[in-house]
């Protein structure tokens, strides 16, 4: 029996599951408009020292991701 490239790519029936050579990795976050006003409204408010830090590292973010 000879499998061709068709067969190594077949559909299973799993629902769902991730194939190919990026199926291992994480999948990228989203974040909804308001999580995003949420946070930047926080991030406005906090003025001690090492609290916007602390925020970031609370949420799992970087400061990246908040920009002026």
């Amino acid at each position: 029996m000879t499998l061709s490239v068709a067969d190594l790519h077949a559909d299973d029936g799993v629902v769902g599951e991730k194939k190919g050579p990026r199926a291992g990795r994480p999948k990228r976050r989203v974040f909804s408009p308001e999580y995003k006003l949420a946070i930047v409204e926080e991030w406005e408010q906090l003025t001690e020292p090492g609290a916007r830090g602390a925020l970031l590292r609370r949420e799992g973010l970087y400061h990246c991701h908040i920009q002026d």
